[in-house]
């Protein structure tokens, strides 16, 4: 009798296990939002052919005209306030007031853009989509991150005509890379703690960081354990990362995206602690309590060049930009719409 019960008590512990596991495999990976209906995309192939040359000259623009752009020196602190400052041009020349946040690292002024579209119905309510301007040393930075800010301009763009419900904020940020990644002189981190200490109300903030590089190949695609035994081994999709109190933004985020874009996407959530799953701006946000994405290639995890020389314009996907970009309004439309 005692044996029976024994081998009872092993088959619930079993189950329970099992049960648990379930639960998390669900939560964690069965978070992408789903949608059936055409995609935009469909319906303006030739505003996709003009944003694919829009992106590739401005990725050119910021990886080679100006390069390397970060507080090494004196001319890349040129370069970096030579970017913030061309950046700041395209936004007002697309009729936006741009507000700075101005910052002092290493004894050398930087600044946070931003641009705001208010919301009609719920204002206090903010969606963020951002980008960073700055590269690491040594590094031109054409996918990490002139990608990113080339297809922020994108977005800026299609949302000019826009009433969204919530108030939508884009910004370029500052000092993210290396030396200063982690640190209290991330541009993102001034940001989100002057949020919080406003008590900003943020829903959901998106970090696009390096989003263009795109391989087909089986085994393009390196991910940690876990990941790489659920997720593609191709190189050839976009991934939207949250943790695990970002769900309800991933899941909202990435059903937008299908309403713009029929590009492949994966979502997920991570553990803060995974290797990888706070190498952006995002996990400024999270840091102050907020939902936050990292929308990303997934970086060094696909691309060898994602953090040297060999970051250069002519290996990105200018086609699959101008889809992301899509895709991105897409997203941004979905979170700041109030449900109905």
């Amino acid at each position: 009798m005692r044996a029976r019960n024994r081998w009872r008590w092993i088959a619930v512990a079993v189950l329970l296990v099992a049960g648990g596991l379930g639960g998390a495999f669900w939560y964690a990976v069965r978070c992408e939002g789903k949608w059936a209906g055409e995609p935009v995309e469909v319906r303006r192939a030739a505003e996709l052919s003009r944003m694919e040359g829009e992106i590739r000259e401005d990725v050119h623009f910021l990886a080679v005209e100006i390069g390397e752009r970060n507080l090494r020196d004196d001319t890349r602190h040129q370069a970096l306030t030579r970017a913030g400052v061309w950046i700041r041009g395209r936004l007002e020349g697309l009729g936006y007031r741009v507000a700075e946040q101005p910052i002092v690292v290493d004894g050398r002024k930087v600044s946070n853009l931003e641009i705001e579209i208010p919301g009609r119905k719920a204002p206090s309510e903010i969606v963020i989509v951002s980008a960073q301007h700055d590269t690491l040393p040594g590094s031109p930075g054409a996918n990490n991150n002139a990608s990113g800010e080339a297809v922020l301009l994108q977005l800026a763009a299609l949302l000019r005509e826009a009433a969204p419900d919530r108030t939508v904020r884009l910004v370029s940020f500052t000092t993210e890379e290396d030396p200063w990644f982690g640190t209290a002189d991330m541009g993102s981190i001034h940001y989100a703690r002057r949020s919080r200490e406003r008590g900003e109300d943020i829903r959901a903030m998106m970090s696009l960081d390096s989003i263009g590089y795109f391989l087909h190949e089986p085994g393009s695609q390196r991910l940690p354990p876990p990941f790489s035994w659920i997720y593609p081994d191709r190189g050839d999709f976009l991934a939207f990362i949250g943790n695990l109190s970002s769900r309800s933004a991933v899941t909202v985020a990435t059903r937008g995206f299908h309403k713009g874009s029929g590009f492949p996407i994966e979502a997920g959530l991570s553990p803060e602690w995974v290797d990888g799953a706070t190498w952006s701006d995002h996990a400024s946000f999270w840091k102050f309590g907020y939902p936050a994405i990292q929308v990303t290639d997934t970086g060094g995890f696909r691309s060898p060049f994602h953090t040297g020389p060999g970051d250069t314009p002519e290996k990105l996907d200018y086609r699959a930009l101008a889809r992301i970009a899509l895709g991105m309004y897409g997203s941004i439309l979905e979170l700041s719409t109030l449900e109905r």
